[in-house]
């Protein structure tokens, strides 16, 4: 099926981009991710998730 624009309803977040993405691993797998808007989002991640997972990876956006 082909959508044209102003046919096509779009419900979803409509905010601001993410500065970072954080992969949580555990046994050499990404398992979970947090999305962090702001540095008090990946404070509030490194404080609460961090000694539950084997490691982590935190991606930036490019845009940040």
């Amino acid at each position: 099926m082909l959508a044209t624009l102003g046919k096509v309803n779009v419900i979803g977040f409509d905010g601001p981009d993410p500065e970072l993405t954080i992969l949580w691993f555990s046994s050499g797998k990404a398992v979970a991710k947090t999305i962090c808007y702001d540095n008090e989002d990946y404070q509030n991640a490194m404080a609460h998730k961090a000694s539950r997972y084997e490691g982590y990876e935190v991606i930036r956006n490019a845009g940040s």
